[in-house]
């Protein structure tokens, strides 16, 4: 355990400690070895999160903003554009962060190469493409074969991916499927969301989760992770009721795991259940331990530092 964290293990611990007082081991973390290595990887997705409020703690360079340069990150970018008013495009940073991701040694090229033209001096903003996304479409399909040669890459959740314009399965589509979702609703963002402004966070949570099927390449990581997403960066009031686990998932299997002792027994359906129960009285928030139980699952006796 890493010695700096020994406090955040301490509080951990004792949390599941207690949860098993009450309920019974939990079968997947008996051996002293597979229990620190879940602290330890609870620890950092705890760290991850907080990473979102050192963000917002700090003065930015605004050339994160900017796609021209190396500098760019569109989770900077969306901080840079709430504060400067411009609340579109900040949720429209985070759909492209959301859709491209981070790649662990391209870094962020896929959404500069995008948003920024490959560079011709003009950017893809959430004004031109809600306006004119067939000419999106157009542009990627023009350029999608130059993108592709460079050394962009989409990041680990989003590694099945493709930049196609026209297919269905593609960033085109995407892309296209998102505005007309926000637009439907009247116009803009703050449209899209206000619709759902007499719901509780948890509720709101749930009610966009269900409506972001809507948009294409979608599935569950990429609307769990843009809805946390606007929820770290003080863009939306949100809150997941639950980690959203779904059959295959690694979420699910680590729950399995956890709870069971076998990573291929439980429903996502219970096993969801479990994981509220345990994060209740340990205090671990739903997002966390959803990032938490899947890192683990990888590497359940042996500790391995993950970037997402």
């Amino acid at each position: 355990m890493r010695a700096n964290y020994a406090a955040a293990a301490v509080r951990i611990g004792a949390g599941l400690a207690a949860y098993e007082a009450t309920n019974g081991p939990l079968l997947g973390i008996v051996a002293d070895e597979a229990r620190e290595t879940l602290i330890e990887q609870i620890i950092d997705s705890e760290q991850r999160v907080r990473y979102f409020q050192h963000l917002q703690s700090r003065a930015l360079d605004p050339a994160s903003a900017d796609p021209a340069g190396v500098a760019f990150d569109p989770l900077k970018a969306a901080i840079i554009h709430r504060s400067a008013g411009n609340y579109d495009e900040a949720v429209w940073m985070v759909f492209l962060f959301v859709h491209f991701g981070h790649h662990r040694t391209a870094g962020w090229q896929y959404a500069r190469d995008v948003y920024g033209r490959l560079g011709d001096g003009q950017r893809w903003t959430w004004t031109e493409t809600a306006g004119d996304p067939t000419s999106f479409r157009l542009w990627l399909a023009a350029h999608q074969d130059a993108i592709r040669a460079g050394t962009g890459r989409f990041g680990n959740h989003r590694k099945y991916e493709s930049l196609d314009a026209w297919s269905d399965g593609g960033t085109g589509a995407a892309v296209q499927s998102y505005v007309e979702w926000v637009l439907e609703a009247g116009g803009d963002h703050e449209e899209r969301f206000a619709g759902l402004s007499q719901l509780d966070p948890e509720a709101r949570f749930d009610a966009l989760f269900r409506q972001l099927r809507a948009v294409r390449r979608f599935g569950r990581v990429a609307r769990f992770d843009y809805l946390t997403t606007l929820q770290r960066l003080g863009l939306l009031e949100v809150r997941p009721p639950h980690s959203y686990l779904v059959p295959n998932g690694g979420p699910l299997r680590g729950a399995c795991l956890l709870i069971n002792g076998d990573p291929n027994v439980g429903s996502a359906r219970d096993m969801q259940r479990a994981l509220v129960q345990i994060g209740g009285v340990a205090g671990i928030a739903p997002d966390v331990f959803e990032d938490a139980a899947c890192n683990w699952q990888k590497s359940p006796i042996v500790y391995e530092r993950f970037s997402g």
